[in-house]
Order: structure tokens, then sequence, then C-alpha cells
């Protein structure tokens, strides 16, 4: 059967390439042992006659070294490189493979667990079948971003498994735009009667290559990322790359670096989160800021429950008039590109607050009118302690107030910074939150009292400040 003689081709390539270089005996001695054979030794003609039906399917080459009469797997008739970096057919061979074993061996079927593919029960032979011929096909697709399907017609090029789920790269018969289609999105496949020529310069594997994933973009461009990997992660990352760019450029005891050279796509994000507190990213500083972007959103998710922020004030609070003047009479500068350099003293009481509460700080100075990004970047340039989340927004004027509604009795309880703290934490957090004012100027609202901290101007945040701020952090009620 031809079923049979498939099995045989696929066990034969399997056996070579696991044992290495082989004889034809020690092959033969192995095939005996197979139920493939029943019992009866295989002919050398059949042998190679076997060789050209394997190359002639999977394009692999089944060599003989002339010297030590030892067979072996060499490079693919259709590529230049190795069986080892050829993904497809070592796909195949894993796959069927594995196949043989089972049916081989009943007792173990039970004892192999494999993932489901949903995508490939559907579409996915009738799309083979449509880029064997290179037929178009006409496709019912339901994307997530829509609530109704649409229909497309397709040149289907090449299909790529990623993450549990196939995807096709095809193009349109009047726009020789490559664009991706998940599987599991289409309701309907079509192969209709005409056909195509796929591009003659198109590499798959060359489209891809900066890819991180399955997704193209074009204004996402790859470049070189460098991330380290802290504790077991440098194993995993060396039995499993996350890329085939990747590359180990630096290793201590304590940790690896790791380079790759792709584009950073939603997908190379959602990636390296999923690698637990194992792996940071180190450069460029746009990826690095982007992931702590992400991180930042995720704690403000997970702890909107139970989050501690300190509203921060800066003049009179981090830069003070002791550091003033003691850098005037230094003839230091007093400022750089944000402003005002800040106390150092007052900076390290402030770490010690967010060493002691792990407060998140929620900016409240008139500072912010600069921006949230602008924010950001100080604090990173100046090293400045903890985490940055967000700035408070200005709230209306008591004009502006008086312009909607002119009866209105008490415009002023709607300004000040006391309101735009109050509005900050009615947007973004729910019950169980703590926070702490810090500020030179009792610009509160009266139920924000136990929360506020009067600054001195002129010293900032002392370490009696700090006690306090931590007192109010971590009460329970």
């Amino acid at each position: 059967m031809a079923s049979d003689l498939f099995k045989k081709y696929i066990w034969l390539a399997d056996t070579i390439r696991r044992a290495g270089p082989i004889t034809f005996a020690e092959i033969n001695e192995r095939w005996q042992r197979s139920t493939l054979s029943g019992g009866k030794r295989l002919a050398l003609r059949t042998f190679h006659n076997h060789r050209e039906a394997i190359e002639e399917l999977f394009g692999i080459r089944i060599a003989c070294d002339d010297r030590t009469n030892r067979y072996y797997i060499t490079n693919s008739i259709t590529n230049s490189d190795d069986l080892q970096r050829d993904s497809m057919a070592n796909w195949l061979l894993d796959s069927f493979s594995v196949s043989n074993m089972l049916r081989e061996t009943q007792s173990l079927r039970s004892r192999i667990l494999v993932e489901n593919i949903p995508s490939s029960k559907s579409f996915l032979t009738d799309i083979l079948e449509a880029m064997r011929e290179n037929r178009q096909i006409g496709v019912t697709y339901q994307p997530f971003y829509g609530d109704t399907p649409f229909e497309l017609t397709l040149r289907p090029l090449f299909v790529k498994l990623y993450e549990r789920r196939w995807h096709l790269y095809a193009d349109k018969p009047h726009e020789a735009k490559i664009k991706l289609y998940a599987l599991d999105r289409m309701q309907a496949v079509r192969l209709t009667e005409k056909r195509f020529t796929p591009p003659a310069d198109l590499d798959p594997g060359d489209y891809l290559s900066g890819a991180f994933g399955v997704a193209v973009y074009d204004d996402i461009k790859p470049c070189t990322i460098r991330i380290r990997a802290y504790g077991d992660g440098p194993k995993y990352l060396r039995t499993l790359p996350l890329h085939d760019s990747q590359q180990e450029i630096e290793t201590t005891a304590d940790y690896a670096d790791f380079e790759y050279r792709v584009a950073p796509t939603y997908e190379f994000y959602r990636t390296v989160l999923a690698q637990h507190i194992d792996i940071e990213v180190l450069s460029p500083i746009a990826v690095r800021n982007e992931t702590e972007r992400i991180i930042d959103k995720m704690n403000l998710l997970y702890s909107r429950h139970k989050r501690r922020m300190i509203f921060l004030d800066f003049d009179g609070v981090l830069n003070t008039g002791r550091h003033i003047a003691a850098l005037k009479r230094a003839g230091k500068p007093l400022s750089d590109k944000y402003g005002y350099l800040f106390d150092p003293e007052s900076v390290a009481n402030l770490g010690t607050i967010i060493d002691a509460t792990g407060a998140s700080v929620v900016i409240s100075s008139s500072w912010k009118f600069e921006g949230a990004e602008r924010m950001a970047e100080m604090w990173r340039e100046r090293r400045l302690p903890g985490r940055m989340i967000d700035i408070t927004e200005e709230c209306m004027t008591a004009e502006e107030i008086r312009a909607i509604n002119p009866d209105f009795d008490d415009p002023e309880m709607f300004i000040g910074k006391g309101n735009e703290i109050k509005h900050w934490l009615l947007e973004h957090t729910s019950e169980g939150y703590r926070y702490v004012i810090l500020d030179d100027e009792p610009d509160i609202l009266p139920e924000q009292r136990p929360n506020f901290i009067h600054i001195d101007p002129e010293r900032g945040i002392t370490k009696e400040g700090a006690r306090r701020a931590i007192e109010i952090l971590n009460r329970l009620n």
C-alpha cells in the first residue's frame, strides 16, 4: 500500500537522521526490529529506491561516505542550509516519525500529549491544495476587529504555523501587497479555477527574517534589541531561542545578554513579557521604554484595588531653597534641560518612602505641563527612585465653570490641586488604595488632610517627613 511505503520512507530518513553516520548493515539491523519490516531484511536495491524517493518527496539527500561506507543526511537539493536549519523538513520528519512510533507501539498513545491546533482542521488542506496548483481562492473572512464578515479573493503564497495558529500570507489579484490572514478567522474557503504565478523573487524566509512572530509592518523596522536574562532564563533561551537571529554576546555568573535583529512588534513585547521576571530589555531605549509602559499598564490593572500612590510636588519639595543656595555658593549649575536640579537629600528620603511602601509616583507639580512623556524621560535621566506612572490633569478654572453655568454658587470647589488629585483617584482607582500628598502648599480638599504632609520648601522631604508618609501609606485603616 502507498501509505505503508510512505511510512517506510519516514522511518528510513528519521533513523539515519537520529543515528548520524550509519552503515547499511546497522540500518538493516534496526529495520528488522521495526514492525514495518515484517521480519524481512531490507534489500539494497530497495534501500536505494527509498533514498531517491525521500529526496524527491522531502528534499532530503541521504549520502554515502565512500571512505567509511556510512550513510548520513546531507543538504537539501533546493537549499544550501543543512537539515538542522530546514524547519520544514524537520517538522515533517518529527511529525511523521512520532506518528509511526505511535502506530508501532499502541501502548504509548495515551502517554503522549500534543497541543490542539483548531485552525488546521477546516481550511489548511484546501489552502495547501490551492498553493500547490497556484489557484486563487475565495475567502469569507471575519477579523476580530469587526462584527461583519466580508469576501476576499486571494492568491495564496505561503503559510506559517505560530503559537497554535496557522496563518496565510497572500496578495490580491490586482494588489501585489502581501497581507496576513489567520485561518481561525476564515468562515469559508473556496478554490477557484483562476490561476496565478507566484512572484519569482519571493522567498518566505527572507520576507519574515526581521519579523518576530508572523506580522510584518511597514512602519516598524527591524533593529538590534539587547535583553538580559537572569536566573534560569539563559538556559531556556539557549535551548529554545526566541528568534533565529538570537546571539549570546555576554555571559556572567549572574546573567547572560542576548541580541536579536527583529522588529519590536506587539508579538515581540508579548513574548518577552511571557518570560516572567527572568528577562529585562536593555536597549534600544525606545524598546525599553515601551516595555516599561506596558508593565506599568499591567500594574495598574492588577493593583487598582491595593495601590499606594505619592502625589508629588517638585518646587519646594524636591528642589529646595537650601540646595539652590548651596549650588550658587559653589558656582555650580542650578538647572538642566528639565528645570531646577533636585536636592539629593530630598530625593533619598523619597526613595526611603518608596522602598518601604512600594508606592508609585503621580506628579501633581506644575512641571506636569511639560507632559507625561517628558516627565517620564526626566525621571529616567535623573535616575529618580521608584516608578513615575502618571501626571494629574488640570481641572477647569473658575472662569471656565462660570462660562458653562453662571449661576453656579461655588466654582472654586472644583479647582486646585486637591480636585486634580481627587479626579485622578476617581478615574484610576477603586477601594483599597492608599495615598499621600507631598506639597509645600496646602492646596487640598478637607477630606485629604489626613493624607497631606506639608513640606518645608527650604528643607524639602526630611527623614521625619518620610517616616510620616510611610505611616500613612502602610496604615491598615
